[in-house]
């Protein structure tokens, strides 16, 4: 039997390696173009498909039966067998629940922002609605009406009008691609806009964590990216493919586990000569991430030395090029990052670094930092000088801190490196 994924442009999907990793069938991704589109099913050689851009409402009246929920929300993105009839269903809806609750997000009594008003906020809306929502507004380039079954009073408005009911406002659910690779830290709304807002919503999964994720994580609100509605989506709809509805989620938070683990990046913050590079080495060797060195980026990038770059250009183009390696680096996965020791002095580079990556700061006492071939580590006062201003930027962007202060050998550097891993 074959199952898969169909959609017109299929190249940095995770279909694949989420429903392999149930180990009940393989699964393939289809690119197929609008033309192909009707031959591909009307053939039936499938034991179920996924359905995503730009076919979620195409498929609706090639299949024999759509469900009721497909129908009430007006999107299919799963097509499975029952007996010999082809049934249209969404699961996205159960994923967007199940995200929901992961990250104790209830929409009960509240009024939400649904940014976007294509298939996936259709899902949203209508699973927004049955949980009981106060209000409903849709925001988009034209505020265009999108009929669907929804209990709740709902409005359409205009970005541009977003400000007159931001106030109002208690949960943001981005829907819209803004933000996703390449085009990262791009946001539709700036969440300083909205000061009752407690809870955000970002359907994208690339990168983990776009800006308006970080903005709402910096504010303390709750938040929830768009992975585990991914993974959710997935392992419900091999369900309906083996007749067995609701048999995988258990497996969901394993899989997003896996997933984090195989994708993030592990960046590697602190004081020049604090053990960035070795621990880097010993973090790549033990996971099999590719390690990447800040500085040896900006070499190749600038064609020439630090030192020299130091010397034509001073320390503030220096930082230019490293906020644009910092950029570059930051969109990939996979990745150790040991980045120089003035890497997070800007925002921007906190934000490129974060989006796909756990930040650990290495601390070492100044005494123990070396000198030799750093522009900026003159003497022992120049150090000390550093740290006071450093030390706490270090700390506030780190999601950890491994302290590097003690001498170990080689082994026990390794073994406490791993307790990291």
């Amino acid at each position: 039997m074959k199952y898969g994924l169909i959609g017109r442009t299929l190249a940095h999907s995770y279909s694949k390696e989420i429903h392999e990793a149930l180990g009940k069938y393989s699964y393939g991704l289809f690119s197929l173009e609008p033309e192909a589109l009707t031959d591909f099913i009307s053939a039936r050689d499938f034991g179920g498909l996924n359905v995503t851009i730009p076919y979620k409402k195409d498929v609706i009246p090639l299949c024999d039966e759509v469900s009721d929920l497909a129908s009430a929300i007006g999107s299919v993105n799963t097509l499975y067998w029952k007996g010999q009839t082809l049934v249209g269903h969404n699961t996205d809806y159960e994923g967007f629940l199940y995200t929901a609750k992961r990250s104790a997000i209830s929409f009960a009594g509240k009024c939400v922002l649904i940014l976007g008003n294509g298939g996936t906020s259709l899902t949203a809306r209508k699973a927004i609605s049955d949980q009981g929502a106060a209000k409903i507004y849709i925001a988009s380039r034209s505020a265009a009406s999108i009929s669907t079954s929804s209990s709740v009073a709902v409005t359409f408005i205009t970005y541009d009008e977003l400000l007159t009911i931001a106030a109002e406002i208690d949960i943001i659910v981005n829907t819209t691609p803004v933000g996703t690779f390449p085009n990262n830290l791009q946001s539709v709304v700036e969440l300083t806009d909205f000061p009752n807002c407690e809870a955000v919503i970002d359907v994208i999964y690339n990168p983990f964590k776009t800006k308006l994720i970080m903005d709402a994580e910096s504010a303390g609100l709750k938040i929830a990216n768009g992975l585990p509605m991914l993974v959710a989506q997935a392992t419900a709809a091999a369900g309906y493919f083996l007749g067995t509805p609701g048999a995988f989620e258990r497996e969901n938070e394993k899989i997003i586990e896996k997933m984090v683990g195989d994708m993030r990046n592990i960046v590697l913050i602190g004081m020049p000569g604090s053990g960035k590079s070795t621990i880097g080495r010993i973090i790549a060797e033990k996971t099999g991430k590719t390690l990447v060195d800040m500085d040896e980026e900006i070499i190749k990038k600038a064609g020439k030395s630090i030192p020299e770059i130091f010397e034509e250009v001073g320390e503030p183009g220096f930082r230019d090029i490293e906020s644009e390696v910092a950029a570059e680096l930051g969109k990939q996965r996979g990745l150790v990052i040991a980045t120089g020791g003035g890497a997070v002095l800007r925002d921007e580079n906190i934000y490129a670094l974060k989006q796909n990556g756990l930040l650990i700061h290495i601390k070492r006492p100044v005494d123990s930092l070396p000198m030799d071939g750093r522009p900026l580590s003159k003497d022992i006062d120049a150090l000390r000088a550093m740290e006071t201003v450093r030390m706490p930027i270090y700390e506030t962007a780190a999601d950890m801190t491994f302290d590097n202060s003690v001498k170990r050998l080689p082994k026990e550097l390794s073994d406490a490196v791993c307790e990291i891993i």
